[in-house]
């Protein structure tokens, strides 16, 4: 037999329960996304004068910090759904 005729990989279709919840992380992935880049897009002349204001330089870090953490959180929703995901694939495969 050789490497042609042998079968590769196949991950079948997520059932309902399974779709709902990618449907889900995706719709909650993006929303994090647009929130981070609002974050990123948001000047710090938005919050005053700098020159009266002594925590804007503190302002224009956290804006920075919080765009990247909605970021992080986007990707991390992703991994989690997924590793569940194939979790659960394993799971039903070892019980077959």
């Amino acid at each position: 037999m050789n490497e042609h005729d042998m079968p590769g990989r196949v991950i079948p279709k997520p059932d309902a329960g399974a779709e709902r919840t990618i449907r889900w992380s995706r719709v909650v992935s993006y929303a994090l996304v647009v929130l981070a880049a609002i974050v990123f897009s948001m000047r710090p002349e938005l919050f005053g004068d700098p020159q009266t204001q002594p925590a804007h330089a503190l302002l224009h870090v956290w804006r920075i910090v919080v765009g990247i953490v909605l970021a992080v959180a986007a990707l991390g929703v992703q991994v989690v759904v997924g590793v569940r995901w194939r979790n659960g694939l394993r799971r039903a495969a070892a019980d077959e």
